[in-house]
């Protein structure tokens, strides 16, 4: 608590008082997300956040769950250390409910929710865009609580490496050049667990390795421009599982790729695209039954999702007004098999939609209102419209506002995996989930760096949750006996919040950050009860500072998250576990100090979980303890 006061002091007293006409600070960013279509961050009606690549470099940020972990309004919940599964959503959504894109398009595993930012590499990314709140009327089903796109470069990046080592035998490579980036992570993640009944001494079979490959081009020829983006992303990890059913032989493997082939015909009032994309998704888990007592299948189970689609677009302006339609098309291939001798699942899915939306641009303001028609296959059609409005109600101060309806159809894990979806407990089909969601944001530029406060709201009907069918209380079911659940359309939420967020100016090449969530109702109106996994309040510190092109000392920072506790229940949900089963509030702080080693070379401490606090982001083993890494990046 002590930093958290050193930097509440500092984002009030770092930035100089304003002069009697104070000036905003020069508009840089531009986003492609908010709208699809590029403008400039400040004239963006709903709510916006970008994570530049300089952000990654500075913060160490490897994972793309690393990187937008302290956004106001994202939630971000790890089973542990590199390469772990991470559990994330926005202002209370649960992950299904975020559609996460790869330069403008679906990720692999966007029909089967197997969507996995935990494991996915910051390498060659350019910048990640997070846009907050419904987002359906532009890019469809799953936007609800909001969307990532994770743009990698489309330019070749001057030439570069990164030379990592770290506790856990943590080893990284990076290297960039001619438009190609590449990664290699290996991790033991071998690390003692405090002590309890049952506990092993260690977090074993959780080893981790990784390989990730971009590639990005992009070439004009008159009026046209022509870009490329692709990935190749593979991991292997031991998969131990959570708290008592550990497993000693469960191992994964994942494999993602993804491409997006886009034109752009620019014209003086127009801008047309046509992108094709492709994904490919293939998820392999096994065990080993002879010899493991938590093994809980005879074979290898084998999971792939194929995708490909294409898009386009229009972009026309005019004298104070834009127009923005298109269409969007996709088809895609799930099949499972979940290795207990089930049926393999076989499914196709496809989507189709148009939207419109118009805006309207005074000197001062600007309005617009959208439009989307989408059919998903069998499961129906929908219509999703919304408004929005943003005023300048003086010099560097704004006011926005957003309303939409938005709608997620039932992913391929939810209708047809093998003994979980729908049709196999025979529940019959689901409902799209349905929700009205809806901001009020105010921002103000001149105030230290820029801040802003915003409210935030979402009611969704036909909520889709793991129902328990079979087994369900655990001292009467059958020995070796796990309770069996199936998706059902049975919940109504209400979701509301508040997020600030504030910057000072560099003093000294000194500057702070802080930004607090308080979602204050997280609320399942059937239990009347609180949502599992919503933190009350969240709230992330940071004070950074940046030396000059020839100091010594390049940059350094030090930062705490603290995340208020997730539930109301005050007992583990099976009495079987102990007692860091269940989320509690926590606080992790983080540092690193970069030094100019040679003129085109730095080397970085960073140190992770200063405070050694055990906590368990999600129920089962408790985080690592005090972590540290040594770090070459050149230039």
């Amino acid at each position: 608590m002590v930093f958290s006061i050193a930097v509440a002091a500092a984002v009030a007293l770092a930035s100089p008082a304003p002069s009697a006409t104070p000036s905003p600070l020069p508009e840089i960013a531009h986003v492609v997300t908010s709208d699809r279509s590029s403008e400039t961050l400040h004239n963006s009606v709903r709510t916006t956040y970008v994570v530049t690549s300089a952000d990654i470099a500075r913060n160490g940020y490897r994972t793309i769950a690393d990187a937008i972990a302290t956004v106001p309004g994202v939630q971000m919940e790890s089973y542990g250390a590199i390469g772990a599964s991470a559990n994330y959503g926005i202002r209370g959504s649960s992950e299904s409910q975020v559609l996460v894109l790869i330069n403008g398009a679906p990720a692999p595993g966007s029909f089967a929710d197997s969507v996995e930012l935990g494991v996915l590499s910051t390498a060659g990314v350019e910048r990640i865009e997070i846009v907050e709140g419904g987002g359906s009327t532009l890019y469809g089903t799953g936007a609800i609580g909001g969307i990532v796109n994770i743009i990698t470069s489309a330019a070749p990046p001057a030439p570069s490496a990164i030379l990592r080592y770290g506790t856990f035998d943590d080893r990284e490579l990076q290297l960039d050049a001619a438009g190609f980036s590449l990664e290699r992570i290996v991790a033991n993640n071998s690390y003692a667990l405090p002590a309890s009944t049952g506990n092993p001494a260690t977090h074993g079979n959780s080893d981790y390795e990784a390989t990730t490959a971009r590639y990005g081009i992009a070439r004009t020829a008159g009026a046209i421009q022509v870009a490329f983006q692709g990935s190749l992303e593979s991991d292997d990890l031991g998969a131990a599982g959570l708290f008592p059913y550990y497993s000693t032989t469960s191992r994964e493997h994942d494999v993602n790729e993804d491409g997006t082939l886009s034109f752009t015909y620019k014209r003086a009032q127009s801008s047309a695209s046509l992108t094709a994309f492709g994904t490919a998704q293939q998820v392999t888990f096994d065990c080993n039954l002879a010899s493991d007592a938590n093994c809980f299948q005879t074979a290898q189970s084998l999971s792939t999702e194929t995708r490909n689609g294409v898009s386009l677009r229009d972009v026309v302006t005019g004298t104070g007004e834009r127009t923005i339609y298109g269409a969007d098309l996709s088809r895609g291939i799930v099949q499972t098999n979940d290795g207990n001798g089930d049926a393999v699942a076989s499914n196709a899915l496809a989507q189709s939609a148009a939207y419109v939306q118009q805006m309207w641009t005074g000197e001062r303001n600007e309005f617009y209102v959208g439009l989307r028609g989408e059919r998903d296959g069998s499961l129906g059609g929908e219509f999703s419209p919304s408004v929005g409005a943003r005023f300048d109600l003086s010099q560097g101060l704004a006011l926005k506002l957003n309303a939409a309806n938005a709608f997620r159809a039932p992913n391929a894990s939810e209708l047809y995996y093998p003994g979980y979806g729908s049709v196999a407990q025979g529940l019959g089909l689901l409902q799209p989930e349905r929700a009205q969601v809806g901001d009020v944001t105010l921002e103000d530029a001149r105030f230290l760096g820029g801040a802003s406060i915003a409210w935030f709201d979402n009611f969704t009907r036909d909520l889709i949750v793991p129902t328990c069918v079979a087994y369900c209380n655990p001292s009467t079911a059958p020995p070796n006996t796990y309770p069996d659940y199936a998706p059902q359309n049975v919940d109504l939420a209400h979701m509301s919040g508040l997020t600030f967020d504030a910057r000072t100016r560099p003093v000294r090449g000194v500057s702070a950050t802080l930004n607090v969530t308080d979602l204050y109702l997280a609320q399942d109106l059937v239990t009347q009860s609180r949502l599992p996994d919503d933190a009350v309040f969240t709230v992330n510190l940071g004070l950074q500072y940046a030396g000059g092109p020839r100091a010594l000392l390049s940059a350094a920072g030090i930062a705490e998250r603290a995340v208020g506790q997730r539930t109301t229940a005050t007992t583990p949900i099976d009495p079987t576990e102990p007692a860091f089963y269940q989320p509690v509030a926590y606080s992790d702080l983080t540092a690193y100090a970069s030094l100019r080693v040679a003129p085109h070379a730095l080397l970085t401490l960073r140190g992770y979980n200063l405070g050694n606090e055990r906590y368990a982001e999600v129920s089962g083993y408790p985080m690592p303890g005090r972590t540290f890494a040594l770090e070459l990046r050149t230039p």
